[in-house]
């Protein structure tokens, strides 16, 4: 059958995940096929060169298939560039590298391979920063070193991938800006890099060149970050947050910073999490989403672009099953539809406002 909404003739999309980068939206599939929407890093026709530092204007806002012959099991989008995992355990890095990171000198949405990893399990994309976690549990790094970043003893700038051998067995990881935060196998949550708003959750503001582990009362089984943010969920569903409060996106908290993990009160069960540069999003045991922090783009999906210290119901939004934050966009994975809000100069959302303040579907699912 024909879908509608993007032009593309096929049987509705069975969505796996979703991912959000600076602006382009991700979307894998259940046949490991990846649909992207928005600029650089989407998989869409763009000019070579393209500027990552401002939007791209697309002339229209159906999704393109990455990479053809590419099939992925993890995809991640960062900053103007996005990473996946094949099929056979390879990772993949497609879109507009312009500094040669780590090596990879990319200027093609067409997928290239990184051959200095292998057995890849999961990939994040940040900015100007990137890592790979394997099937035995060993964080790749690679990119800019900058506050000591890649966790590892590296004497370049700019370093190719390597292992960061100080850490034990890792389930998953997530990157912010010039700092990284990795979950542990046995649910313990390790800190490395940049730590000028306490994002590292050491009690101290003192940059970290090697990973060190974080004091949290309960065992954590999701993070989440943000630009100098970071999120966590318990395995009984409570949040912890910490690093930069201020535009609200730790909580209720008025300090400017938290430098420890601290609790985020909600009325009911979380079972996921998502951060933007500077805005969270949570979603609850019941399929409610709920939003707080900075709004400029209406990320918050709350109506308005007013940004909000306490997390609040995103209203008529029920039934999500996963949600995703960009830098400046949201999406989630509702009953029918992926739906986005937010930021959509770049075509990121599909057909919907440059600044869509609620929910909007743009794409029908399965």
């Amino acid at each position: 059958m024909a879908n509608s909404e993007t032009g593309l003739q096929s049987d509705l999309f069975q969505v796996l995940s979703i991912s959000g980068g600076k602006d382009q939206t991700l979307a894998l599939l259940k046949s490991g096929e990846v649909l992207g929407w928005g600029g650089a890093g989407s998989g869409r026709i763009t000019p070579p060169f393209v500027d990552i530092c401002s939007s791209f204007k697309v002339a229209d806002a159906k999704p393109a298939f990455v990479g053809k012959l590419s099939r992925c099991s993890d995809i991640s989008a960062g900053f103007g560039v996005s990473l996946g995992v094949s099929d056979q355990q390879q990772t993949l890095i497609w879109g507009f590298c312009q500094v040669a990171i780590g090596g990879q000198i990319i200027f093609s949405e067409e997928p290239t391979l990184i051959n200095a990893i292998t057995n890849a399990t999961q990939v994040v994309a940040g900015q100007f920063l990137y890592a790979a976690l394997d099937q035995s549990g060993k964080v790749h790094t690679w990119g800019f070193n900058t506050d000591g970043a890649l966790g590892r003893s590296s004497t370049q700038t700019n370093a190719l991938p390597e292992v960061i051998t100080s850490l034990p067995e890792i389930q998953d990881i997530a990157i912010g800006d010039n700092f990284m935060i990795a979950l542990s196998k046995d649910q313990r949550v390790y800190g490395w890099g940049s730590n000028s708003a306490g994002q590292l959750g050491l009690g101290h503001l003192y940059n970290v060149h090697s990973p060190e582990p974080l004091s949290i009362s309960a065992p954590i089984k999701r993070i989440a970050i943000g630009s100098t943010h970071v999120l966590a969920l318990s395995n009984e569903g409570k949040v912890f947050g910490w690093g930069s409060n201020h535009f609200g996106q730790l909580g209720s908290s008025r300090q400017a910073h938290l430098n420890r993990p601290t609790p985020i009160a909600f009325p009911e069960k979380i079972t996921a999490l998502a951060a933007g540069m500077h805005y969270s999003l949570a979603l609850s045991a019941s399929g409610r989403v709920y939003a707080w922090g900075w709004n400029g783009f209406g990320q918050l999906g709350l109506g308005d672009l007013q940004s909000r210290r306490l997390p609040t119901v995103i209203p008529n939004l029920l039934g999500v099953r996963a949600i995703a934050a960009g830098e400046m966009h949201s999406l989630a994975i509702g009953k029918n539809h992926l739906l986005g809000w937010g930021n959509n100069e770049s075509g990121q959302l599909g057909k919907a406002a440059i600044r869509q303040t609620t929910p909007n579907p743009f794409l029908a699912i399965a």
